[in-house]
Parts: C-alpha cells; sequence; structure tokens
C-alpha cells in the first residue's frame, strides 16, 4: 500500500517535506489555512524545489479544507504560535487511531497542543509527538518554490509517553524515517529545542540591519558575530542548567552542530562559520519574524519559567524577552507556554501523565 500522509503548513518546511517526500513514492496531502498562499500548487498540483533536489514535483493534492485532505498521519509543520488554532480545527476529526507529529514542537509544544485538543472537546487523543527541530536545511522561494540545502540526520523524535514513540517511527515515511532518532524522554526532545538559541537574539542584535532596506546579508554567516555568538553561549548554558536540574541532561548547540551537520571549531561561532549548509540562508526582512513571534514565547518563556519553578537563574533569556517586548510592544510572557503543563490536572487523563517520570 502506497504511503500516505498530510502536511499540514505550506511555509518552508511545508513545501521542502511535500517536494521530498511525493519524489519518494509517498501520496502527500498539502494544507494551508490560507488559500491564496497555495493557489498554484491547487491548481497545477506541482511544487518547484531546487537545491539539493532540482525538479518540479507532482504531489496528490493540496487544499485549504482540512477534510480533503486528511490522512491518518498528521505533519505539522507550521510555526508553534499557529498549534492552538489547529488543534481547534483538528478536535473534531481525530481519535486515538491518528498520530500528529509537531515538526517541531518548540518547548511543551505537544503538551500544550494536548490541552487545546482537551479544551475543544476531544476526548479520545491521537498519539502526539514532537521533533527537535525540522530535518530540512530550506526556505521558501514564492508560493510553489523551495530551496532545500540539506536533510538533517539524527535529529531527536519523542511521543509524550515515550512508550509511543516507536509507533510515531512507524508512521513516519520509510524515505525520512532514518533522519530521527528516538529520544529516551519527552524532556530530552522537548527541552533540546536549539532555536530558541540561534534565533531570538540575533534578530534583537542586527535590528538595524534588517530594517535598513538597502542591506542584505547572511543570517548565521553574516548576523552571528563573534560577540553574539558568545552570548548564545552563554544563553544556551542556562538551557543545559535548566535540563539538568529537571534530569534530563541535552546536548549544547555546538555539540549538535557537530553532529547533525559535521561542523568544526573551538566554539560557537566557529562552528557556525564552517556550517557549508547556511550558505545562501539570508536574514529576515523584518522583525516580525517566526525567529522572534515563536521561540520567544514558545521557548526562552518557558525556560525562563522552568528556571524560576527550580530555582535556576535565567538573566540572559530574562533579558532578551524584556528587549523582545520593548521592541515588539507585545507581551510575550502573557501569551507563552508555562511550567505548569508539566504539573497540571489535566495531565492526570492524557498520555502526557508520565512526562516527569
Amino acid at each position: 500500500m502506497k504511503e500516505k500522509i498530510t502536511i499540514m503548513g505550506a511555509g518552508h518546511q511545508g513545501l521542502a517535506m511535500a517536494a521530498h517526500l511525493s519524489a519518494n513514492g509517498v501520496e502527500c496531502l498539502l494544507w494551508n489555512r490560507t488559500e491564496e498562499h497555495i493557489k498554484d500548487i491547487i491548481e497545477t498540483r506541482q511544487i518547484r524545489c531546487r537545491g539539493i533536489l532540482n525538479k518540479v514535483v507532482d504531489i496528490r493534492e493540496a487544499s485549504s479544507d482540512i477534510e480533503k485532505v486528511l490522512s491518518k498521519t498528521i505533519m505539522v509543520t507550521t510555526p508553534s504560535f499557529a498549534h492552538k488554532d489547529l488543534a481547534r480545527l483538528l478536535a473534531g476529526y481525530v481519535d486515538e487511531s491518528y498520530t500528529i507529529i509537531l515538526n517541531p514542537g518548540r518547548t511543551f509544544g505537544a503538551l500544550d497542543f494536548i490541552r487545546s485538543l482537551k479544551n475543544q472537546g476531544c476526548r479520545s487523543l491521537p498519539c502526539l509527538a514532537e521533533t527537535q527541530t525540522i530535518i530540512y536545511t530550506c526556505r521558501r522561494d514564492v508560493h510553489n518554490s523551495v530551496w532545500l540545502y540539506a536533510i538533517k540526520k539524527g535529529v531527536m523524535i519523542s511521543a509524550v509517553d515515550p512508550k509511543d514513540t516507536m509507533r510515531v517511527l512507524k508512521a513516519i515515511p520509510e524515505c525520512i524515517r532514518q533522519n530521527y532518532i528516538p529520544a529516551s524522554t519527552y524532556l530530552e526532545t522537548t527541552l533540546s529545542n536549539v532555536g530558541m538559541i540561534l534565533h531570538c537574539a540575533p534578530i534583537l542584535m542586527n535590528v538595524g540591519w534588517i530594517e535598513n532596506e538597502k542591506v542584505k546579508f547572511e543570517y548565521y554567516y553574516d548576523g552571528i558575530s563573534p560577540s553574539i555568538a558568545d552570548v548564545l553561549e552563554r544563553l544556551d548554558n542556562e538551557r543545559l542548567a535548566v535540563a539538568e536540574k529537571l534530569g534530563s541532561p541535552v546536548e549544547s548547540v555546538t555539540e549538535w552542530l557537530k553532529r547533525i551537520y559535521n561542523t568544526t571549531g573551538a566554539n560557537l561561532y566557529e562552528h557556525l562559520q564552517s556550517n557549508k549548509f547556511y550558505r545562501g540562508i539570508d536574514a529576515p526582512k523584518n522583525i516580525h519574524h517566526r525567529y522572534i513571534e515563536e521561540d520567544i514565547p514558545n521557548g526562552l518563556v518557558p525556560l525562563e519559567d522552568i528556571g524560576k519553578n527550580l530555582g535556576v537563574e535565567t538573566p540572559i533569556a530574562t533579558c532578551i524577552i524584556d528587549f523582545a517586548n520593548i521592541l515588539m510592544r507585545c507581551d510575550y510572557r502573557r501569551v507563552g507556554r508555562y511550567f505548569d503543563l508539566l504539573e497540571g490536572d489535566w495531565a492526570d487523563e492524557s498520555p502526557g501523565k508520565n512526562v516527569l517520570g
């Protein structure tokens, strides 16, 4: 039987995943909330991919109507700030026979998704899992075109209940199954969210260049200087300390870069500079970007909150959140995720009940 999968979200990763899986014989059903953004794909059922996959790929179907493209395995590829909306959309359709994988979940993504499903009256819960990061290094070009720079291997994945992780892996199309590795615990995956380290501070510390329409620069190569990389390493040390306190040690961002991309160097700056797969990735064109609007509330906010609950100081995370609140005129702590997702009463009846062991 031909493998079938629903991909929710037609951004960078959604288009890359739909193109790559379709090129490998998977029946891909692509959903996007805004139909205008996938109009060309709906009409042609094709995605133009460039980079390591350089071809025009036919896909099975694309639609903004979830009923037309729903299958038993759902890969969510939207930014995590859309997860609550997707849970509201899916609550009336899914049950325990479905598998939903958040690519990635960011911090506490699967737990937050479960809570949202339950709040919408979903009582037969699907199997929820999340990944540490996306497996594709990619950028969407136009509405039906995407650049695929690299496919990562060794990306951690875990179901909320780790006993279900093998079920999740079996639901993933075979052509990318080997790109994931099962984490020992859910906490190991969700605290290995490297996006909160690499994304937030560089945007804030380059805001003048980002808002200068005359300037174009590469995000990782030009936007992360030695001094900025040093701040990121100290921020990462706060994440490592929080994970250690929770009893779930995780690898550093530098260790992650070395494992995933085979980078080299004496520090984070040198590892980023040696990563050939980051070449050509330009900085965002404005500050209203998922690097802030996703990674602050669903990365640094829960990191700070866990630290407060466990007595671990996170002064750099706090500083970055405060600066983002001022710059963006937004209270990211108000909309962010919190420690109570790990220990709330709601968890007693959910697959997340064993997340703290």
